[in-house]
């Protein structure tokens, strides 16, 4: 028995983490549309205006789900085949003021 992932299991693998992004999000992501690339971005397309309102209102939220859940290191919102937002799903980390003063 082979350890190694096949290019279906990791399909597989990866329609499951868009459906339990899918499932945090229930009401917003239900009719959008969800892509993971190759260069390590998440992609979703909403068909609705209510849909980006509601998604940038809880974008830190989202940004961490979306970090934790896909591993995608950024995150782009699409309304109308444009993109209206894009974020790094990572915040970057402030030192302690403890090393700021060192």
């Amino acid at each position: 028995m082979s350890l190694e992932l096949t290019v279906e299991d990791l399909l597989v693998l990866e329609k499951h983490r868009l459906d339990r992004l899918r499932s945090c999000f229930a009401e917003t992501l239900a009719e959008c549309f969800l892509h993971l690339s190759q260069n390590n971005t998440l992609t979703i397309h909403c068909s609705e205006a209510w849909m980006v309102d509601q998604l940038l209102s809880e974008i830190d939220r989202l940004r961490s789900a979306v970090w934790v859940i896909t591993g995608a290191q950024r995150l782009s919102v699409c309304f109308a085949q444009e993109e209206v937002y894009r974020t790094s799903t990572r915040q970057a980390h402030k030192r302690s003021k403890r090393l700021q003063s060192a």
